[in-house]
């Protein structure tokens, strides 16, 4: 057993993950000045609880060894009435400030927690989308949970409970240095002999801590994607293959945290072994001193008490230091992703764009890629005047979406400009510009609220009157009615609680409401049976008329009466114009018209 623990010790020296760099202390300053410093005032009255309490229980040693020299040498009742109640009292004010620490410190953390989470929520939502889209929503969730706690502790717990055990050690040593100062030789031997291992578990802690950052991202990805899409997973019959990848994740994270186990436990009895070695030389020292008359009983009682006392927090301080680490690596990953700026946001010159009136939209020459090489738009030229109709058709994968996030400024092209009015979307402010632009998608998303809340989303301060008329408009109104609560049903997460007609309805009723010069359609009636398309394509007539509108459509029936038709293929428009004059181009889409338009005789024959 000596060898084996000797050797991990040893083991423990090694820098066996070379991949991970040493934590940068810097970063508590940063995490002060942040975090920690709008809380001074609970700080500093938590550490001054933190203090008095450990004075209380240094007391009790000095009330102890009075009672070894007075009471049991001297023998005097008195005495031991006397030193009786002290410790009661001695305790009491342990007790009491131990109690206002813990509330103060609470009140003070659940602040801080508070405005450190609204920062990170803050800084989500202004986030580009294409974030999400690569690193999922799991590693995000963990910025609230992971990082975000380890971080307050760091500020709260982790230096309350420094200070107390810096105190309480303060005051044990000294406590040994006054009763018995020839014995304290015994610290110069134990001081080297604890720090040295501790710091070779301390730097294989951070190694895991920092692979566990990453282990823990993959655990809250994979359990959120298998939430949100549950019914595909039991629709294909993959539940065994996503339990046996989500017990791999599990698996190495058992593993990491087991080795983080294994560093950890070896703190303890390192400690506990010196702390006996300590203790036997104390004995022997002890002994030696009493019988030459160089210190008293209870001079030597005091001493051990005071050894035994500090170990406590010398232990704790060790463990704190853990926990330092875990805060360190925590506030690194946290202010990395603070510090990351979204390639969307406004310019310096940036303008509100006026709201409402007439909207003309030009895309002059341009092309964009997801990803470098891969290009999804080449050199699209297109000018809708204001109040126009422009329709987007083609085969799926041509880019008609990616014109309408463009649009939109989720991305910015690589080259090109794409105008508003004649004036680059780059000049105006992300708000005016989103706030000018109503989309209705395929892929209808609901908040989980009621009907009316999701038709209001885009116009918070629209009367109920108006939220009816929306729907109304849209069709909506008739189911809606039949629903229990009407406009104050729920909708469920995502809409869950609705039909895919009814959620696309309720998405039209939002644009309804919303307003704006500009809408986008992308397949708005996808998910509507033959009858309700009708009714709602008379609504989007109405709701079309003095708009500038852009419909992605593949079903060519509904958009016979724009005024520009474009064919989208390969990222390039390879056809332009009505319908009048496409089909008698004799091209593509003539070709898509012919296809559609026979399929639908055959069907209705």
């Amino acid at each position: 057993m000596l060898k084996k623990f000797i050797s991990t010790i040893k083991s423990l020296a090694k820098n066996e993950d070379k991949e991970v760099g040493a934590v940068k202390w810097s970063l508590y300053g940063r995490v002060w000045r942040e975090v920690g410093r709008p809380q001074l005032k609970y700080l500093i009255a938590g550490i001054l609880c933190t203090i008095l309490a450990a004075a209380g229980e240094s007391y009790t040693i000095v009330v102890i060894r009075q009672v070894v020299d007075k009471a049991f040498v001297e023998k005097s009742m008195a005495a031991i009435y006397f030193l009786g109640v002290q410790v009661i009292l001695a305790f009491g004010i342990k007790g009491a400030f131990t109690y206002a620490k813990s509330l103060i410190m609470s009140k003070g953390g659940l602040i801080a927690s508070t405005r450190l989470q609204s920062r990170i929520y803050q800084h989500v939502v202004h986030m580009n989308i294409s974030t999400f889209y690569g690193d999922g929503v799991g590693k995000t969730i963990n910025y609230f949970n992971v990082q975000a706690a380890s971080v307050l502790n760091l500020v709260t717990t982790n230096v309350i409970s420094f200070v107390q055990n810096v105190a309480t050690m303060i005051m044990t040593v000294a406590l040994m240095v006054y009763y018995a100062p020839q014995m304290c030789v015994v610290l110069i031997f134990l001081a080297p002999a604890v720090m040295i291992p501790m710091v070779l578990i301390m730097r294989r802690r951070r190694q895991l801590l920092r692979r566990s950052f990453g282990i823990a991202n993959a655990v809250t990805q994979h359990l959120t994607q298998t939430l949100r899409g549950i019914k595909t997973i039991q629709a294909f019959a993959n539940e065994d293959r996503e339990i046996q990848y989500f017990n791999s994740v599990l698996t190495k994270s058992m593993e990491n945290s087991y080795k983080h186990t294994q560093a950890s436990a070896m703190r303890s009895p390192l400690m506990e072994f010196m702390i006996s070695i300590g203790l036997c030389i104390a004995m022997i020292m002890g002994g030696h001193f009493i019988t030459s008359g160089a210190i008293t009983t209870g001079d030597f009682t005091a001493f051990l008490l005071a050894l035994t006392a500090a170990y406590k927090p010398a232990k704790s301080i060790t463990g704190t230091g853990d926990s330092l680490q875990q805060g360190l690596l925590s506030a690194e990953v946290l202010f990395n992703f603070l510090d990351s700026k979204p390639a969307i946001q406004d310019a310096p010159d940036a303008i509100a764009m006026p709201q409402g009136g007439e909207m003309s939209v030009k895309f002059d020459n341009v092309s964009f890629e997801y990803v470098s090489g891969e290009p999804v738009l080449r050199g699209i030229s297109l000018n809708v005047p204001a109040g126009k109709i422009c329709a987007l058709v083609g085969p799926s994968g041509g880019g008609k979406t990616t014109m309408f996030n463009l649009l939109e400024r989720f991305y910015d092209p690589q080259s090109g400009q794409i105008k508003i009015n004649n004036k680059d979307i780059r000049k105006y402010t992300l708000s005016s510009l989103r706030n000018n632009i109503a989309e209705v998608s395929q892929d209808v998303f609901l908040f989980n609220g009621t009907i009316e809340e999701n038709i209001k989303y885009g116009a918070e301060h629209a009367t109920h009157e108006m939220v009816v008329a929306a729907a109304r408009a849209a069709n909506a109104s008739e189911f809606i009615n039949k629903f229990p609560k009407k406009y104050d049903s729920p909708v469920g997460e995502g809409g869950a609680l609705l039909s895919g007609g009814q959620k696309q309805r309720i998405a039209i009723a939002r644009a309804i409401l919303k307003d704006a010069p500009i809408l986008l359609l992308d397949e708005a009636t996808s998910a509507l049976d033959t009858q309700s398309e009708k009714l709602i394509q008379a609504a989007l007539k109405d709701l079309m008329r003095g708009r500038t509108t852009f419909v992605i459509a593949h079903r060519l029936s509904t958009i016979l009466d724009a005024d520009i038709i474009c064919v989208i293929k390969d990222g390039k428009i390879v056809e332009q114009g009505t319908d009048t004059e496409l089909c008698a181009l004799g091209g593509e889409y003539k070709k898509l018209r012919d296809i559609q338009f026979k399929t639908n005789e055959k069907l209705v024959s």
